[in-house]
């Protein structure tokens, strides 16, 4: 079990810091980085380098895209304006591609390249599972794990026996580990209230978990709560929101991570809060000091709040959530049923803002998530 860092914009200096020593890995992103900025920062890590897993993730999900640095990776495709895209053939070349360029920079493990369908049906997932199984004996001989990765349209989950119909799929692969992807249409910072579908994606997870395929959920945010509830082995997220959610967009737009305005993640309520919204609640006395202050980057960000001085924590904030995500990783993987108590725990407190009167100045925090999360735990159960 364990959280890896995923990868995105300026994110290097997040891997070895020593409150952060929970995350067993990363997944490196090529669309920020070039093979040889690759090489060096993993160079830079020392003995690091030697202790932690680094999963390559092609990042081929739109392969018409030359987004950022992938066109500087080898695997890129030089002919994506003529090539058959539903061609097993052509994707194994890219993946024979990608190998040697994880043997050539160091990775420990690849992620199976996979794009993003018009439709989520089961050709689709055939032809995922067809790739990565003819690439695992490769993978293989160059001293490479791959992962099989499977990109699920959270919405498609809604429908009647969609967790059992992709997963039995998905499960004829022949490699041991998975990569799995939910794609949602949501802006990174929401959260989805559509209970079913949450509820499918976690009996999704458990169905491959069961059948002995360990998930690594990528682009995990707050939602980690409910995969790693799920029983996923391991979660993946990053220092940016859309690191904390699959955004197709993010393949398409400019490099860097977006606006950047600090964010305090408040586990007593599952939210991400803007620095108003943090004192408001600070003087009704819903956010607890003393629990917050467990989080050493939430006591940071506490002192200066208090002493007023306006001194910027973008940076803290972005640590104090990669700290948050390690504990809530290790304490739910430890007791699955703490993700219930937490979810409740949440839904208590939002309702004394609400009884408090008091008007949060960010209207997407509302805390609506929080009772659909819970309905989406017991759905799941039954």
């Amino acid at each position: 079990m364990g959280v890896y860092h995923q990868m995105g914009h300026d994110s290097w200096n997040l891997i070895d810091r020593p409150e952060l020593q929970k995350y067993r890995g990363l997944i490196l992103s090529p669309v920020n980085n070039s093979p040889a900025e690759v090489s060096d920062r993993l160079g830079q890590l020392g003995f690091t380098r030697d202790l932690i897993d680094i999963i390559l993730d092609p990042q081929l999900y739109k392969p018409r895209s030359d987004r950022g640095k992938l066109a500087s990776w080898p695997y890129f495709p030089n002919d994506f304006d003529s090539a058959d895209l539903s061609k097993v053939a052509w994707w194994v070349q890219r993946g024979e591609a990608l190998i040697k360029c994880a043997h050539q920079i160091g990775a420990t493990a690849i992620c199976s390249p996979a794009m993003l369908p018009r439709v989520f049906d089961d050709a689709y997932y055939s032809q995922v599972v067809d790739i990565t199984n003819q690439l695992h004996p490769i993978a293989h001989d160059s001293k490479l794990e791959i992962l099989l990765t499977a990109i699920v349209d959270i919405k498609t989950l809604a429908e009647e026996n969609s967790p059992q119909r992709i997963a039995t799929v998905l499960t004829r692969t022949k490699v041991s580990r998975a990569y799995l992807i939910f794609l949602d249409d949501l802006k990174p910072r929401q959260q989805r209230t559509d209970y079913e579908s949450l509820a499918n994606a976690i009996k999704l997870i458990r169905l491959l978990e069961n059948a002995g395929t360990k998930i690594i959920v990528g682009f995990s945010g707050l939602d980690g709560i409910l995969w790693k509830h799920a029983g996923a082995t391991d979660l993946a997220t990053g220092k940016f929101f859309n690191l904390r959610r699959f955004v197709p967009g993010r393949w398409d737009d400019a490099t860097d991570g977006g606006k950047v305005v600090p964010y305090w993640t408040d586990d007593g309520l599952i939210t991400w809060l803007r620095e108003p919204d943090v004192q408001l609640l600070l003087n009704a006395k819903i956010i607890d000091r003393q629990a917050a202050s467990s989080n050493p980057h939430s006591a940071e960000i506490l002192k200066i709040l208090d002493a007023k001085s306006g001194t910027a924590w973008v940076a803290i904030g972005w640590r104090q959530y990669l700290y948050w995500f390690q504990e809530m990783e290790q304490t739910i993987g430890q007791d699955p049923n703490l993700a219930l108590k937490l979810l409740r725990a949440a839904d208590k407190n939002w309702g004394e803002i609400e009884k408090s009167e008091i008007q949060l100045y960010d209207r997407l925090n509302n805390g609506e998530w929080v009772r659909p999360w819970i309905n989406a735990i017991a759905e799941a159960s039954r």
